[in-house]
């Protein structure tokens, strides 16, 4: 794995009615501040491209759906660069995904419904912190289905 990404498990409690799912608590080893938190959805087949947060860790969750990520480490003073990883999570398999800075990640709905991912940033969203990169960009490794 990646230095610093974390893919947590997280508790279900069942329902009958409707599940509970935990996503994230402050007192969380993984947990490191609060910015804000929102929801994305990537319907299936579908992709969203390449993008690294320069100062702020992503923490991720997929409580519809399944949604495969990948991330790179291209970090110069990382133990891991060069490093790919692969990692889905979702209803089958449900689980945070910690992305800390200068980690880029990519994902892909690999489900058959609709898949939607909270995501906790740990600062505000600013658009002038975050690096992206297209898809087809060729120093970045392909998605399964790209």
């Amino acid at each position: 794995m990646i230095d610093g990404v974390h893919v947590s498990p997280r508790r279900v409690i069942e329902d009958p009615r409707g599940d509970v799912l935990h996503m994230l608590k402050c007192t969380d080893e993984v947990f490191t501040q609060f910015g804000e938190v929102y929801f994305s959805k990537i319907h299936p087949g579908q992709q969203k491209a390449w993008r690294r947060h320069r100062v702020a860790t992503s923490q991720l969750a997929v409580p519809v759906g399944v949604v495969h990520f990948v991330l790179v480490d291209d970090r110069a003073t990382s133990p891991t660069r060069g490093v790919r990883a692969d990692v889905t999570i979702g209803e089958t398999s449900y689980a945070l995904l910690t992305i800390p800075p200068m980690v880029w990640y990519a994902f892909e709905n690999s489900g058959s419904l609709t898949a939607v991912i909270g995501s906790c940033s740990s600062l505000p969203h600013d658009p002038n912190e975050a690096d992206r990169r297209e898809l087809s960009d060729s120093a970045m490794p392909q998605l399964a289905g790209h």
